[in-house]
């Protein structure tokens, strides 16, 4: 097992991973937020780091899951009957949900990876 890793190590190792393809970029070399502190992802951070080390496993479902339930359903972007308007037009946690997961799995020495989307 990797040595203990700060919060702020497993987002850098995630925003080195992810935010270069994210499609808030629209091909330019920075972030397309206005305010980049916006991106759920890592607003979100610390929430979705815990769900995803408190689930073990294999399947994508079960991250899903673990993330509908404990960083979702705290959003701000989520509504009350559950339906998200982010989620639809780029939400880097929903869309890059896969990849996440096998960073900070990866980064902490978890040996499993999220197995082929069916």
């Amino acid at each position: 097992m990797a040595a203990r890793l700060e919060l702020e190590e497993l987002a850098g190792i995630l925003r080195k991973r992810i935010c270069p393809d994210c499609a808030c970029r629209s091909g330019e070399p920075t972030c397309g937020l206005e305010d980049q502190t916006r991106c759920r992802l890592f607003q979100l951070f610390p929430l979705v780091a815990q769900a995803i080390l408190a689930t073990d496993g294999d399947d994508l479902e079960s991250y899903l899951r673990a993330v509908d339930e404990n960083v979702c359903s705290v959003c701000m972007d989520q509504a009350l009957d559950g339906t998200c308007a982010r989620r639809a037009t780029g939400c880097a946690l929903d869309g890059r949900l896969r990849e996440v997961v096998d960073a900070i799995n990866a980064a902490t020495g978890r040996t499993f990876r999220v197995g082929p989307q069916p």
